[in-house]
């Protein structure tokens, strides 16, 4: 079987939840942490580059470990993370997210389960879906760290009266899109038709209404020329890993803008050790693939060490109170704002959750 074969097989699940099984996953229940921060989407040699750079929020390259995730891809590994075993230490954890398969039934991915996902506020002490309320489309459509680390903060330092005991924040960096290359991930800012183009005639899909082809830089017309020649049946419109693939983006420019999004992340995670007294460890719910095995991005199913591997980090926080965020609203009002979120199955916030994984690269 050559490498392409063997990546087609591996991407459309065929046998890959099998293989999937054998590599010796470690859950981060199995961990000792109080806060745990999920970068989504980080590669291990990513994260030791940044510590070898000195990024405050990291100790030196020799101080980042590694465990073997439980997935390849962020559906897979909620499904396994937040598996029935593991109802008791989920009943003390309050869970942030930034990602929006939270709310996912995940049916078309075939290694996940049917016990798990969507994820609801009876799962967890604590369960905000921040990325419901902090998503923005302005540039890249994503949600940023802030918010996610606001809220952390809000509730370690409130745990007690809150009835839990640890904090895992799911934050969406590294995870594309890139902020420093916006034009990468070029389309409508409407959260609606973000990354859409129509294949009809001029005026067929809504999104023709917020793109003037005059108005467009050199730089965005020639980002707009790849999207039209890329495969979206790949699924590589919005998936810059896919775009190296075929040889569209250049290796070295989507591995500093990735660098930079870890980054981006990673100042935030400084403000949280600020902020916070307790262990925090820093990990992540799968890498991305660059050509190994013939495998790109990151398909679920996958027991390919560049997506399995990621990064262990643990810090000591020590709370020196330079910030004093609130807790979210749907925090703080409880079961008034739970039922509020109660119409998730409607039309509306379907339409949204399936724009929020296109922006991703998930659609």
């Amino acid at each position: 079987m050559d490498f392409a074969t063997l990546s087609e097989t591996i991407a459309t699940g065929r046998f890959g939840h099998a293989l999937s099984r054998l590599v010796p996953a470690t859950a981060v229940w199995d961990r000792e942490w109080d806060v745990c921060c999920i970068l989504d989407g980080c590669r291990l040699d990513l994260m030791r580059e940044a510590a070898a750079a000195g990024h405050e929020a990291l100790p030196g390259p020799d101080g980042v470990d590694s465990l073997w995730s439980v997935g390849s891809q962020s559906a897979e590994w909620m499904d396994r993370t937040f598996a029935p075993a593991y109802r008791e230490e989920m009943a003390r954890t309050a869970y942030v997210t930034g990602n929006p398969f939270s709310s996912q039934s995940c049916e078309h991915i075939l290694v996940t389960s049917d016990e798990v996902l969507p994820l609801s506020e009876a799962d967890f002490g604590v369960f905000h879906e921040a990325w419901r309320d902090d998503w923005v489309d302005d540039g890249i459509s994503t949600i940023p760290p802030e918010s996610l680390t606001d809220a952390a903060i809000a509730i370690w330092r409130r745990r007690e009266e809150l009835g839990v005991d640890r904090v895992l924040v799911h934050y969406m960096q590294p995870h594309a899109p890139f902020r420093s290359r916006p034009e990468w991930f070029f389309g409508s800012a409407d959260i609606e038709h973000w990354g859409q183009f129509a294949d009809g005639e001029d005026g067929d899909d809504p999104a023709d209404e917020d793109l003037d082809l005059e108005d467009l830089t050199a730089e965005e017309q020639e980002a707009l020329e790849a999207f039209a020649e890329a495969d979206d049946d790949e699924g590589s419109m919005n998936d810059p890993w896919l775009r190296v693939r075929d040889g569209d983006l250049a290796f070295e420019a989507v591995w500093r803008a990735y660098r930079d999004n870890l980054e981006w992340v990673l100042d935030d995670v400084a403000r949280l050790l600020e902020n916070c007294d307790g262990r925090v460890a820093m990990t992540s719910d799968h890498g991305n693939a660059l050509g190994e095995l013939g495998v790109w991005s990151h398909p679920p199913g996958t027991p390919v060490p560049a997506l399995r591997r990621v990064p262990w980090v643990v810090r000591e926080g020590r709370d020196l109170g330079t910030g004093d965020p609130a807790l979210p609203d749907a925090v703080r009002e409880g079961d008034e704002a739970g039922a509020q979120q109660d119409g998730r199955g409607s039309d509306g916030d379907d339409d949204d959750v399936e724009s929020r994984l296109e922006a991703l690269g998930y659609r």
